[in-house]
């Protein structure tokens, strides 16, 4: 691990799941935030207060009901957790004054491998096996269900103005209409499996990680622009547009590196970066909301923040036993949440 950060995150609190943590998130209104683990529970804390169970562990019948995904909608109205359990578990998140209250337990039949909210409306799409489904909260019904050619779904992802859906899996990505949800996809075809997607916040820009560890960038105003970019050393595991940059920066984390692809001033192509210091594989990456930094999580035991100059600007002061497994910014942009592998989750603070 490089030593050239110029400060340390502070540990302002930790906690303590049973099992590995799956997912963190944060309440897009900053009131609080939510955590998961591989055991099935999840958990809702105001703050830096003491853990509210939300779902415990022996609540599910099942072995290893693993909850997968956990998501807040853009309004802080809702929180949706699914994994293994085959329920899709929704709470109320309305009241200032108490934590979630579960208000809907939905039977999917098949497992749970990825919640996707709408980004303006009560829309939930959610990944089971090979059919993406769309649920409308508001009266918990479902909308729509497509199906992904009879090939697992590896990725969902909402176009920012709410009009598409992003599909990725098996031989490329399809992209669906939520306004005609009968109308044919669009179709992008990939000679390998498509298992990670992510639109640029303005929507320009559609990246799509692959299986042989190659890259796709579609340009969504000109269609006929695509580029496939190579050099990833391992399995693309996350894909995230910066903030705050001139020109469109991509952070890929491929392996124990993470490789920052810069758009040309011309627009004519992709420049790539290599950021080296993780000894172990790179599990997590996630932006700042709104500054031009990325916070990635490894194996090594390392959380590490980047500047889009490819420079490391910080690193957490102490390591956990467990590896780090996922992380959640606050809204606020000020505070880091972490999970591990031993189930430890810790709130960190940037220092100014």
């Amino acid at each position: 691990m490089t030593e050239t950060s110029r400060s340390e995150l502070e540990l302002v609190w930790q906690g303590q799941l049973s099992d590995l943590v799956t997912a963190v998130a944060c309440s897009p209104d900053g009131r609080g935030w939510a955590a998961s683990s591989a055991a099935g529970e999840a958990v809702w804390n105001a703050g830096l207060d003491d853990l509210i169970p939300l779902i415990t562990p022996d609540t599910h019948s099942e072995a290893v009901p693993t909850i997968a995904g956990l998501a807040f909608s853009p309004d802080s109205r809702w929180l949706a957790a699914g994994g293994r359990s085959r329920q899709l578990c929704i709470w109320n998140c309305e009241d200032p004054h108490l934590p979630p209250q579960l208000v809907q337990c939905i039977e999917i039949g098949a497992w749970i491998e990825r919640l996707a909210w709408h980004p303006h409306s009560s829309y939930l799409a959610v990944g089971t096996g090979v059919s993406a489904r769309i649920w409308d909260i508001r009266n918990f019904t479902q909308i729509a269900i497509w199906e992904f050619d009879k090939a697992s779904i590896f990725d969902l992802a909402w176009h920012p103005a709410g009009d598409l859906l992003a599909i990725a899996g098996y031989k490329g990505v399809q992209i669906r209409s939520i306004a005609d949800a009968t109308a044919p996809s669009q179709r992008i075809e990939i000679e390998t499996a498509s298992i990670r997607i992510n639109w640029s916040d303005d929507g320009r820009y559609l990246a799509i990680g692959n299986l042989d560890r190659t890259l796709t960038i579609i340009d969504s105003e000109h269609p006929d622009r695509r580029w496939t970019l190579q050099g990833c050393p391992g399995k693309i595991r996350q894909l995230a547009w910066m903030a705050g940059t001139p020109n469109p920066c991509l952070a890929v984390a491929s392996g124990n590196t993470i490789v920052l692809w810069h758009l040309n001033s011309d627009e004519i192509g992709w420049d790539g970066q290599l950021l080296e210091g993780h000894e172990g594989i790179i599990e997590v990456a996630i932006p700042h909301p709104y500054l031009p930094i990325l916070a990635s999580g490894s194996t090594d035991g390392y959380v590490c923040l980047w500047s889009a100059s490819g420079d490391v600007e910080q690193i957490l002061s102490e390591r956990p036993i467990g590896k780090y497994t996922t992380l959640g910014w606050h809204p606020d942009g000020l505070d880091l949440l972490t999970g591990s592998q031993n189930g430890s989750l810790g709130v960190w603070i940037i220092p100014a």
